[in-house]
């Protein structure tokens, strides 16, 4: 009886300790720190010389809607690759984008798309390339101009058959705010509310918070650059994700609704992020070597974060010593090289479920789809010359 009994003791902590193991196994598979891939799927070809990036794809998956690198130009392409149409509405007519073209482009539902014009107007057009209507520009005036390779900072979808635009626009503030001095600046995220919403059909405008009263430098009242946050919206269960591109917090939203409603607070880690953030002043945010966020994009149902380090401060700062155009200093691009790394975090259900270091193909990351498709795209800088266009499909796999 007493050997059975050690017998069963032993088994029992054999078991608990096999438990023990498998519960830390899981948890370390599903943790922040967990390593996942991209892997390649295909390529999708075009056939056109100019270099594009992709904008927009519809929601059904049938098209995307591309734009000239350097034209701005429009192009409505097949899924697979094919053109189905170049718009021609880069002139001054009745039915012109204006010569210069448009910041970016997206779907509005299934059969329209909207341009964001150099006036910051919102053109409508069938997929004839007809003007159907004209949203006058939302800003308070011209305070700044950002323009990104790859991000066009709004949204077209349908929300109950009702047209909408969301997005971003920095020219909702007016940032002589921080001009007022200390005061103004430890106040300054309780002030801005550049997020909105756009209505096609009335022209009502919403606008929203960017900087959520529990992001960590608002609540401290730290003042750490302007830090505009990057936004990514889910036309299919309409939440929004919001993440200022300074601290390690991810807000996602339920926008099903005409305000939304905080499902997730997420807290974002990794071993190349600081825990605490530094204050930055206006002047330093170029040369402050603290890794932004520089993306943010709804794939399928996670959410992807993508950040980069950056190259020292000293070293930077030497570099400017010795030209105002840093950038085309043959020591800068090999400090870029040396120091500049891309990484990416992978939230799921309101948790960090893992990381991805690098990608396997070259070029950078363009555009992510609620189906769960991501779109890599080396046309801008291509390791070899070639007269048609690239983009790389990959999935993400844990």
């Amino acid at each position: 009886m007493k050997s059975q009994m050690v017998n069963f003791r032993n088994c029992l902590v054999s078991v608990l300790i096999l438990f023990g193991c498998s519960s830390k196994n899981i948890e370390e598979e599903q943790g922040p720190t967990h390593k996942m891939e991209f892997v390649l799927v295909d390529s999708v070809m075009v056939d056109i010389l100019e270099p594009l990036v992709i904008d927009d794809q519809q929601l059904s998956g049938e098209s995307f809607l591309m734009r000239g690198r350097k034209s701005r130009k429009p192009y409505l392409i097949s899924n697979n690759g094919k053109v189905i149409k170049v718009y021609e509405v880069l002139n001054e007519g009745p039915n012109g984008i204006g010569v210069n073209g448009a910041f970016g482009y997206n779907f509005l539902g299934e059969d329209k798309w909207v341009a964001k014009d150099i006036l910051y107007r919102y053109q409508i057009y069938d997929f004839e390339g007809e003007k159907t209507k004209v949203l006058e520009s939302i800003n308070l005036g011209l305070f700044g101009v950002t323009i990104s390779s790859y991000q066009t900072f709004f949204r077209g979808f349908k929300k109950e058959d009702e047209e909408m635009l969301l997005g971003i626009e920095n020219n909702l503030f007016d940032p002589g705010f921080l001009s007022k001095g200390e005061l103004a600046q430890s106040v300054y995220y309780d002030s801005v509310k550049t997020i909105f919403t756009y209505k096609a059909k009335d022209q009502v405008l919403k606008q929203f918070e960017a900087y959520p009263k529990t992001w960590g430098p608002r609540m401290e009242k730290k003042f750490v650059g302007k830090s505009e946050p990057l936004f990514a919206y889910h036309r299919s269960n309409h939440q929004l994700a919001l993440l200022p591109k300074v601290g390690n917090q991810l807000f996602i939203y339920d926008f099903s609704s005409d305000e939304p409603k905080l499902l997730y607070e997420v807290a974002l880690s990794h071993r190349f992020r600081p825990d605490v953030v530094p204050e930055i002043s206006k002047e330093a945010e170029f040369t402050s070597s603290y890794p932004r966020f520089t993306d943010l994009k709804f794939v399928g149902e996670r959410v992807l974060v993508e950040f980069k380090t950056r190259i020292p401060e000293d070293i930077l700062l030497r570099l400017k010593a010795q030209s105002s155009r840093v950038e085309e200093l043959p020591e800068f691009q090999e400090a870029q090289k040396t120091f500049v790394k891309t990484f990416y975090l992978v939230i799921e259900d309101g948790k960090q479920i893992g990381v991805v270091e690098g990608l396997p193909v070259p070029g950078a990351l363009d555009f992510a789809t609620e189906s769960g498709d991501i779109f890599i795209n080396d046309n801008l800088e291509p390791l070899f010359e070639r007269e048609y266009n690239v983009f790389y499909r990959l999935k993400l796999v844990r």
